[in-house]
C-alpha cells in the first residue's frame, strides 16, 4: 500500500509540475487558490521519490512561494493595513469591527484577519521545512540546484517567523515537519528566534547565488537574504553586523540603486531588491488597488485606508513632513473617493481608460534599497560613527528634496541623529510591510507615542493575540497579556 501511495502521488506531482513548468515564474494564468490547491505529500512518502529531479525539486518551491501571491493574507497590503492602523498612519473610514479593532488598539483572540495570518504564515512554513528536508534527501538533484532551493526556503521560512514574532511577540519556533512536536509546541522567546533567523539567514546567504535565478526579481538571491538579515541584526542591536550587511548591498551598484520616487514600485526597478508578482497576472498591485484606487467590489470596505490626517496634516494639524519634502508630493494624493491616500502604488484598475497610471507595470516590493541606508545610518549612529550615519541618512533626504543635515547641522548629537532617522524612516517607508509599527515597538517609543492619540493605549496593546482557535489546539501555548 506504501509503494502504491508513493506511485501515485509521484505521477500526480509530475502532472503538475508539467503544468508549472508551463507558466511564467511564480505569474500563473490561474488564480493562487488553484496554486494553493497542492496536497501535502503523505506522511510515509520518502523525500528521495519526490524530488526525482531538479525540476520536481523547484515545482515544490513554488509552492512555498504562493501563498505570498494570495493577496488577502500574507502579502504586503495586509500586512500594512493591520500594522497601519495599529500605529499611527492610517485610519479606517468604515464600519467593520474586525478591521476598526486594529485601529483602537481594541483586538480580540478569535479576529479573522489575527487567525488568517497565523494560519497561512505557519502553513507556508510547514512547506518550507518539508522542502528543507525533501531536498536534503534528495540524491538525484544537482549540487548548484540543491544548494539554491534550500537557500530559498529557508529564507521564506525565516522571512515568515520574522513577521510572526514582531506581530505576536514569543511564537512557536517551527523548524520541522514532525506533527507530533509541533502539535504540542509552546512559545519560543523572542531572542531564541532571533538567534534562529540569524543561523537560518547566514547559511541561506551561502547557499545562494548572487544573481537572480529568474527573470524578474521576485525569486531569492543572496541580496535579499542579506536584506533580511541586516533588518535582524538591527533589531537584534547588532550594529556593526547590520552596517557590514547593508553595506555588501548598497556597494553592490551593478545591481542595486535609488531611482526616482515615482519609480520605486515599477517592474524590476534598480532601488528593488525583492518583489512579489501580482496576483492573477495584473499589473496593478494589491497596495495600489486598496491603498489609492478604491475602485474594486471591495471599494465599500478595504478601499478606505487612508492616511491619518496627523501624518500628512489639515487645516488645524501639522504633518510629518518637512517643508518641501517631495516625499508628500510625490507619495500623497487624493484618491476619486476624496481621500489622502499612498500613492506609492499608482496602478489600481485593468483599464487605463479610467486612471492613466494603470499602463504601469507595478509589482508589490518588499525589501528595496533606501531601507539598506537607513539601517546603516541607525547601526552607525549607534557605533558613533556620526560623520558616516550623516551621510546615509543624507543619501535618502537629497532624492527628497530636503536640505542636507551635513550643511544644516553636521554637529548633531547622537541622540538627536537618532531621532532624525527615526523621523526618516516614518516617512520613507509608510504604508510598507510593518516598519512604523515595528519601528515604534522595538525603540520603545510606542506607548508614549500612540497613547497620546489611541485612548487607553497600555504595554499589553503592543502585540496582537494569540488566535484563540490555535490555543484550543494546543493546550501549551499561552495567550498574550491582556486579552
Amino acid at each position: 500500500m506504501k509503494n502504491l501511495i508513493k506511485y501515485i502521488y509521484t505521477n500526480r506531482l509530475r502532472g503538475c509540475i508539467k503544468t508549472l513548468l508551463l507558466l511564467p515564474l511564480l505569474i500563473a494564468t490561474i488564480s493562487c487558490e488553484k496554486l494553493l490547491e497542492v496536497d501535502t505529500p503523505p506522511a510515509s512518502l520518502l523525500k528521495t521519490q519526490v524530488f526525482i529531479d531538479n525540476a520536481t525539486a523547484e515545482a515544490a518551491l513554488r509552492g512555498i512561494y504562493s501563498t505570498f501571491l494570495n493577496p488577502y493574507y500574507c502579502t504586503g497590503f495586509q500586512i500594512a493595513w493591520r500594522t497601519g492602523l495599529s500605529a499611527d498612519e492610517l485610519t479606517f473610514n468604515f464600519t467593520d469591527p474586525s478591521i476598526l479593532s486594529f485601529k483602537e488598539n481594541n483586538l480580540i483572540a478569535d479576529n479573522s484577519y489575527i487567525s488568517d495570518f497565523w494560519t497561512y504564515a505557519y502553513t507556508t512554513i510547514f512547506r518550507a521545512n518539508d522542502v528543507i528536508e525533501s531536498l536534503k534527501a534528495a540524491t538525484e538533484l544537482t549540487e548548484t540546484a540543491k544548494s539554491q532551493f534550500i537557500g530559498e526556503a529557508l529564507f521564506l521560512r525565516s522571512f515568515l517567523h520574522f513577521y510572526l514574532v514582531n506581530l505576536f511577540g514569543d511564537i512557536p519556533l517551527v523548524t520541522s515537519t514532525d506533527y507530533t512536536i509541533n502539535s504540542k509546541m509552546t512559545r519560543t522567546s523572542v531572542d531564541a528566534v532571533y538567534n534562529q533567523l540569524e543561523a537560518d539567514l547566514q547559511e541561506s546567504i551561502v547557499l545562494l547565488t548572487a544573481n537572480y535565478p529568474t527573470s524578474g526579481r521576485f525569486r531569492v538571491n543572496k541580496a535579499v537574504a542579506s536584506s533580511l538579515l541586516s533588518r535582524v541584526f538591527l533589531y537584534m542591536g547588532k550594529w556593526s553586523e547590520a552596517e557590514s550587511i547593508a553595506t555588501t548591498i548598497i556597494n553592490n551598484t551593478s545591481d542595486y540603486s535609488m531611482v526616482a520616487l515615482s519609480d520605486i514600485t515599477l517592474l524590476g526597478n534598480k532601488e528593488a531588491i525583492w518583489q512579489f508578482p501580482n496576483f492573477n497576472n495584473n499589473f496593478f498591485t494589491s497596495e495600489g488597488q486598496h491603498f489609492y484606487g478604491g475602485s474594486s467590489t471591495m471599494a465599500t470596505l478595504l478601499s478606505f485606508f487612508a492616511l491619518r490626517d496627523d501624518f500628512v496634516g489639515n487645516e488645524s494639524l501639522s504633518d510629518a513632513f518637512e517643508a518641501g519634502d517631495l516625499r508628500k508630493t510625490t507619495w500623497v494624493k487624493l484618491n476619486r473617493k476624496s481621500y489622502i491616500m499612498s500613492y506609492k502604488y499608482r496602478s489600481y484598475t485593468s483599464s487605463a481608460t479610467t486612471n492613466p497610471d494603470d499602463s504601469r507595470k507595478e509589482n508589490s516590493t518588499i525589501f528595496r534599497l533606501a531601507e539598506q541606508y537607513l539601517i546603516r545610518s541607525e547601526a552607525r549612529a549607534q557605533l558613533n560613527k556620526l560623520d558616516l550615519a550623516i551621510a546615509d541618512l543624507d543619501a535618502i533626504r537629497a532624492r527628497a528634496g530636503l536640505p542636507l543635515l551635513a550643511n544644516t547641522n553636521p554637529s548633531i548629537s547622537k541622540s538627536d541623529l537618532l531621532d532624525a532617522v527615526m523621523q526618516e524612516r516614518r516617512v520613507e517607508l509608510f504604508t510598507e510591510w510593518g516598519h512604523r509599527w515595528f519601528d515604534l515597538k522595538r525603540t520603545g517609543r510606542a506607548v508614549s507615542t500612540l497613547e497620546v492619540i489611541k485612548t487607553g493605549f497600555n504595554t499589553n496593546d503592543l502585540l496582537y493575540p494569540i488566535p484563540e482557535s490555535e490555543l484550543k489546539k494546543n493546550p501549551f501555548l499561552e495567550q498574550n497579556p491582556g486579552y
